[in-house]
């Protein structure tokens, strides 16, 4: 057990009727002040944790622990823990003060003010849910469930409401406001650049287990297995044959992060390739195969060996398709397998 650790899961496991585990023994940490991502695909069983940190599902074994405190049994409203979810849940016969002030600690007047100026919408305080946009809904959920005292704040899926031209901007805002706080966060996400943008560490699940979790960046360059790699953005799954700290590969020989021997897996974020056009006595690694321009940037597919190659380039002289070009991945690159 972690002394630092704010919300401590150990060995959860749920199961619905026989087959397969909802969620098998998962163990997890939280420090105050964290944003911790539960991601996955639809069916991993990361709602499903999330219930049961808050009380809405019983673990069929495990412990879930605040502060030390084993919670496993307790009802939801003595738990201490927040959640907002996915609709926000607003009571909409109630103005949006009186909707803050709903199980707050405090429910003086004054409460309210003091948790709608967190969110930046104290004059706000006399309309109600329908007079608001999704992004200033989402701002009272959270205000409300920040008067109601938690240790833990748990999030269901917390942008999916917005129109996508307001999703990246209000990350930025609820991140700074959360991180101010310094209440651990726990929530759960789908999307990949959401738990990458918002979160610092990352924990990645598959059919009810927990695969990784680490800081979002070292989860995205170093994977442990090809699944993560591939939930976590775009990227070239190959294989190569490693002989210490090379690794002879279609792209040519890459440098590994840590000697290693055999067959091995690579992640090749396309992103870490430089592509440039063959010269006359060269050797081309490849052809371009299709080329897609995104205004800033553009996305080459080069057919090597048989395998099809994405490079993203930023700038540059601009490749046809057909081109015979040379491919160089920067840095090192870590492999699993």
């Amino acid at each position: 057990m972690s002394s630092a650790a704010l919300l401590e899961l150990r060995q959860l496991s749920r199961r619905f009727g026989p087959g397969q585990a909802a969620v098998e023994d998962l163990s997890l940490d939280l420090s105050a002040g964290e944003i911790l991502a539960l991601i996955g695909p639809s069916g991993c069983g990361k709602t499903t944790t999330l219930r049961m940190v808050a009380g809405f599902e019983t673990p069929d074994q495990g412990a879930v622990r605040l502060s030390g405190r084993d919670i496993t049994a307790l009802a939801p409203e003595r738990r201490g823990i927040g959640m907002v979810f996915q609709d926000y849940a607003l009571f909409p016969h109630m103005t949006v003060a009186q909707n803050v002030l709903f199980g707050a600690v405090d429910r003086a007047p004054a409460t309210a003010a003091r948790y709608l100026e967190m969110v930046g919408l104290v004059d706000y305080a006399g309309r109600y849910p329908d007079e608001l946009s999704g992004g200033q809904q989402q701002r009272v959920a959270l205000a409300r469930t920040f008067a109601a005292g938690p240790g833990v704040i748990l999030l269901d899926e917390p942008f999916s409401n917005l129109d996508a031209s307001l999703r990246a901007r209000t990350r930025r805002e609820i991140r700074a406001l959360l991180k101010a706080t310094g209440i651990g966060i726990l929530f759960v996400t789908h999307d990949q650049e959401e738990a990458l943008s918002f979160a610092d560490r990352v924990a990645v699940m598959e059919n009810g287990r927990l695969l990784q979790c680490g800081p979002a960046a070292e989860v995205y360059d170093r994977p442990a297995n090809a699944f993560v790699a591939g939930f976590l953005g775009r990227t070239n799954l190959i294989t190569g044959d490693a002989s210490g700290e090379t690794c002879d590969t279609v792209l040519g020989q890459i440098t590994l992060e840590h000697p290693a021997s055999g067959q091995v897996g690579l992640s090749v974020r396309p992103e870490r390739i430089a592509i440039r056009a063959a010269e006359a006595r060269e050797t081309p690694q490849g052809r371009i195969s299709a080329v897609e321009f995104k205004g800033h940037d553009l996305t080459y597919w080069v057919s090597c060996q048989g395998v099809e190659i994405q490079v993203d380039q930023m700038g540059g002289p601009r490749l046809m398709e057909g081109a015979p070009v040379v491919l160089t991945v920067a840095g090192a690159v870590a492999a699993f397998g």
